[in-house]
């Protein structure tokens, strides 16, 4: 058995208050960085974002689009959606995304609610994720079906690239689109991959990819991106109902929101004209009040010493 002197007893103390501070870093730097679910907040931003965003870093984005079903949080089996995934991350300089940042980010670019509307996100590691998922008549942001039975399909390319501009450092490295229940496809744009009229039993599945490392462009504009014509399967089995586009709401796009008017300097001076007429008016009123005070005391003086002369001159007599 090892005896310990009271050296080696302090030394094991010193050792142990050390073990006990390194574990509350590491604590505290794998509790920043944990996987977990983003809040998504139901009001809107009301004020467009603070440009650029994450100054000194590089984030790279990436986004894919799926006309299809899929599962829907909060909603049993699988959906005929509209879904929208979008990707943040940073790989430079050692730096990670904290769920702070993907809090700041989901707050500003995806938040509010609407019918036939669901949103999820979550902070991992070193990345955030917005699962965006749009039902019913809400999917007509992303397609339009004329009567002859010719779709076409877009995602927010418009709206994508002004959140990608918005950064300091952005690559917007990768576009996916996927639509099913389409056939005789086409992808515009000049996409780097196209896998199109893929037969999956009874429809068809066709696929556009913009790859920024293959030399691909990403879009732009709102411009339909694919296009082609809607089988029996996209109308009766995803649902699919013949009408234009609409427009994308929510989110609300808050580079389009209009900042609160400022004070006219006209108003403004006419106000500080009027307190100062205002407080004019009130000293006045002070000042007269305050000699009207005097005057009575004077008045209530004089008839005390009225009275107690009186009353001397009668004893006198």
């Amino acid at each position: 058995m090892m005896v310990m002197t009271g050296m080696g007893r302090r030394v094991a103390r010193w050792m142990a208050g050390l073990a006990a501070v390194a574990c509350c870093v590491v604590g505290a730097a794998l509790s920043a960085h944990a996987d977990g679910a983003v809040p998504v907040p139901s009001t809107p931003p009301t004020a467009a974002p603070n440009t650029p965003l994450f100054p000194g870093r590089t984030i790279h984005m990436t986004v894919q689009f799926r006309l299809s079903e899929d599962a829907v949080p909060g909603r049993q089996g699988s959906q005929p959606t509209a879904y929208l995934w979008l990707v943040f991350s940073d790989w430079g300089n050692g730096w990670n995304l904290t769920e702070q940042e993907c809090q700041e980010l989901v707050s500003t670019f995806w938040s509010g609610t609407g019918p036939d509307y669901q949103v999820e996100a979550t902070a991992g590691s070193d990345r955030c994720d917005i699962k965006a998922y749009y039902l019913g008549e809400a999917r007509h942001a992303f397609y339009s079906l004329d009567e002859s039975g010719h779709m076409q399909v877009r995602p927010p390319m418009a709206y994508l690239n002004q959140i990608a501009t918005s950064f300091d450092d952005m690559y917007f490295e990768r576009l996916n689109v996927d639509v099913k229940g389409l056939n005789n496809a086409h992808c515009n744009a000049n996409p780097s991959k196209e896998d199109l009229d893929i037969l999956l039993n009874i429809t068809h599945m066709s696929t556009c990819v913009w790859d920024v490392d293959d030399g691909a462009t990403i879009p732009t504009t709102d411009e339909p991106l694919m296009e082609g014509d809607a089988e029996d399967y996209f109308t009766r089995y995803l649902n699919g109902t013949v009408g234009p586009f609409t427009e994308l709401n929510p989110p609300i796009n808050p580079f389009t929101i209009t900042p609160a008017p400022s004070t006219d300097p006209a108003a403004g001076a006419a106000s500080s004209a009027a307190a100062s007429g205002d407080q004019s008016q009130t000293g006045e009123s002070s000042s007269t009040g305050l000699l009207i005070g005097i005057s009575a005391a004077i008045a209530a003086l004089l008839l005390v010493g009225t009275g107690a002369l009186v009353i001397a001159l009668r004893r006198r007599k």
